[in-house]
This record gives C-alpha cells, structure tokens and sequence, in this order.
C-alpha cells in the first residue's frame, strides 16, 4: 500500500472515530423532539442545529489547529491561564458532569426501560459504567477501537431507521409558531459537541502524527480532513433525524419527552417486534461517546493536573459519571442548559476571533469582546434558572437580536468593532 493510500486510509479511520465520539446520546434524542417542535419549519430547524453543533465542530478544529492545538496561545490574548481554564471547564462539562452520565441515563431510558421496565436503574448503571471504564483504561487503543468496529455498525442501524421512517406514510405537517432556526440552535447547545474541539483537537493530532503525519502542515490537514468526514456524517444524521421527528407527529404529543418520543419513533416506524435495532442504536451511541469522553478528560486532566496519573482520572471521572446518571437524562438538562447558556458564546467568540486574527488583533480587543459576550450570556444563563424579572436581564433582552436568542451576537460584534477602533487611536496617539 502506497503512502498516500496509507495516508487516506488513516485519516478515514480518525475520522470515523470523531463522528462517533460527537454523535452520542444526545445526538440521538434531540433532532427528533426538534423536529416534532419545528412542525413544517423542520429543515429550519435542522440548519440551526446543524450550524450550532456542525459547523461550531468544524470552526472550532480549524480555529484550535492552527495554533497546533497549543490551548495557551489559542487564549492567551485573554489571560494566559485562560486557555487551561476553559479546556478543564469544557470537558469537565461535556465530560464527567453531563455528557457522559446521560449517556448512562439515555441508554437505559432509551434501550433498556422499553424491555425490561423493572430492570434496577442503579444495577443498570453499574454494569454500563464498567464496561466504559474496561474499554477506556488503555487509552492508546480506544480511537482506533471507535473507528474500525463501533462506528460501521451505528451508521448501519441508523440508515436502517432513516430509511423506514423516509418510506413512512407522510403526514401534514403543522406550522408553529416561533423561530424555528433559533430553536434549532439552541437545541444544538445541548448536544454540547461545539466544545469538543478545545479538547479533542490535541487527541486527534497526537493520534495522526503516530500514524506517520510528521509534518506540521500535514497534521494540520489530515486533523481538518478528517473533522470534515466527521461533519458530513453528523449533518446527513441530524438532518434525518430532524425530518423522523417532524413525521412522527402521525403518532406522538408535544407533552413527550425526548427519550419518550425516540420510543415512540421505534415502536411506529422500527416495529416493536424489531425494537431491538433501537438499543443497539444507543448501546453503540452513547458506549463510544462515553469512551470518547473519558478518555478526553482523563488525558487532559492528567496533563493539566499532573500530581494524579491518568488512570486516577479515569476512575474519578466513571465514578462520578455513574453517580450522576442516576439522576435521568431530564433531570441532567435541567441542570445543563443554564450552563450551556453561558459557556457556549464565550467559546463561539474564542473561535471567531482566533480565526479572524492573523496576529495584528490586541490583546484588549479579546479582552473587550470575551467580557461583553460573557455578561450578555450570563443574563440567558440566570434567565434560565428562572432570575429574569431584574433590571439587568431586562437590559440584556432590550439589544437586538435578543428575542430569537441571538443577542450575544449583536454584542460580539459591537464588543469587536468597538475594540477595534479603541486600540487604533491608542496606536495613533502613540
């Protein structure tokens, strides 16, 4: 095998492994519930979604890959700490805190309750987590595991569902109101993928350059390529499941909740006497996201944190992932969102910024920008939680852009310009 074959081999392969890891449980059960709520508007919707969780992927690997994924130069123009601070923030939230217990959750709300709805929840969990925490331990292994056997067989299972809900006796489609590509977006917060690449870009470099990519050049292209792969799959699935949402109106309520309607789509569409394609469906999902996942946290808190080995941080991170799934998966949104809220601008402004500067951006341009998109997301986020009768939330809501969601937007670019211009007349009088 020539080494260009070789090279393609290896970067479909790691490409096929970040597609897993990003489509996890929560890639499972939230285009459906967006599609049953967008109605009509649901490839609105499915655009939002895709553009917050997508396309955020994408943005995000590039932004990071061009500072070789160095997370200290990526935020050092904010605070030099800054980049460590919100590496550890990010995968301790997509990690241990939410993502990975409601994968736990998810799997048995989802693939196990349908069969055996006595089955012990804690019991259930145990089982899950060890098996996460077997496959996880030798880490040198698990993305070259996710992307040879795991992946071909979730992408198998979902085409069998996409297609039988495609040939599904088609419905009239009610038109709802509201804003379908801002609901779209915001329901793509949730998924919390957009995160994934301030700490899964440093993974997927070190595991090419093992794989012979010596080049900093062709790191850099091999790690875009195969985030693009991982895009176009997840794109192709969201949308899919977006449009089996909007159909399953023929047999569900909008009072259901997200693990209540995939049952739902599976026991009308799948069969109930095939219903088992559905647990292997989120067996496989939710199993490679939660090996992804851990595996992230324990390397990054192994490396950031040194004092403990990397295997300590795989116990504490299974430990604490059992622990909270327990909760279920509707209980773990509740406490998500308002987080989401806050955090998600302030990482999509990261982004934007590292992109757009080509090194004759200053410092105090980040600095302005991060502080104003993190006080108007910080307003979303205690509106939340439900402190939104106060002078300041009633500040934040009167920018534009504010009542389709968007307001830290508006403030990005305000916050941009205004330190553009700042730092040019400090340059003039200079």
């Amino acid at each position: 095998m020539n080494k260009k074959k070789s090279d393609t081999k290896q970067i479909l392969i790691s490409g096929l492994a970040l597609f897993a890891i990003f489509f996890g449980a929560g890639s499972l059960i939230f285009p459906p519930f967006l599609g049953l709520n967008a109605g009509d508007g649901w490839f609105l919707a499915s655009l939002g979604f895709n553009l917050s969780d997508s396309f955020l992927i994408l943005l995000g690997t590039l932004a990071i890959s061009l500072k070789s994924a160095n997370l200290t130069a990526f935020a050092s123009k904010v605070n030099k700490n800054f980049g460590t601070i919100i590496s550890l923030i990010s995968i301790t939230l997509v990690g241990p805190l939410l993502s990975i217990p409601r994968t736990g959750a998810t799997t048995f709300e989802v693939g196990m309750i349908p069969f055996y709805p006595n089955f012990n929840k804690v019991i259930f969990s145990f089982l899950f987590f060890t098996i996460v925490y077997i496959l996880t331990i030798n880490g040198s292994k698990v993305i070259d595991r996710v992307g040879k056997y795991l992946t071909p067989a979730l992408l198998l299972i979902l085409a069998v569902l996409i297609i039988k809900a495609i040939r599904y006796p088609n419905v009239n489609l009610e038109s709802l109101p509201g804003n379908k590509f801002s609901l779209g977006f915001i329901e793509g917060y949730q998924t919390m993928d957009s995160l994934g690449p301030i700490f899964l870009t440093s993974m997927v470099l070190k595991d090419l350059e093992n794989k012979g990519f010596k080049e900093n050049e062709d790191l850099i292209k091999a790690t875009i390529y195969s985030c693009l792969i991982a895009v176009l799959g997840l794109v192709i699935v969201y949308t899919g499941l977006t449009y089996i949402g909007a159909k399953s109106i023929a047999f569900a309520s909008y009072d259901m909740t997200r693990t209540d309607l995939f049952i739902s789509i599976a026991e009308n569409i799948l069969g109930r006497d095939v219903q088992i394609i559905l647990s292997l469906i989120v067996g496989f999902a939710c199993l490679s996201t939660a090996v992804g996942l851990l595996l992230a946290f324990a390397t990054i808190f192994s490396e950031s944190l040194p004092r403990f080995s990397y295997k300590f941080y795989v116990r504490l991170g299974v430990v604490i992932s059992f622990i909270l799934s327990i909760l279920g998966v509707e209980k773990i949104m509740e406490i998500s969102i308002p987080i989401l809220l806050f955090v998600y601008p302030i990482v999509i402004s990261l982004y934007i910024l590292n992109l757009i500067d080509r090194g004759n951006i200053d410092s105090l341009v980040y600095k302005i920008t991060i502080i104003g998109v993190g006080l108007t997301s910080f307003a979303d986020s205690i509106t939340a939680l439900g402190f939104d009768n106060n002078l300041y939330v009633n500040a934040i809501s009167k920018l534009p852009l504010a009542e389709s969601g968007f307001a830290f937007v508006f403030m990005f670019i305000l916050c941009l310009i205004l330190g553009l211009i700042f730092t040019k007349n400090k340059k003039g009088i200079d």
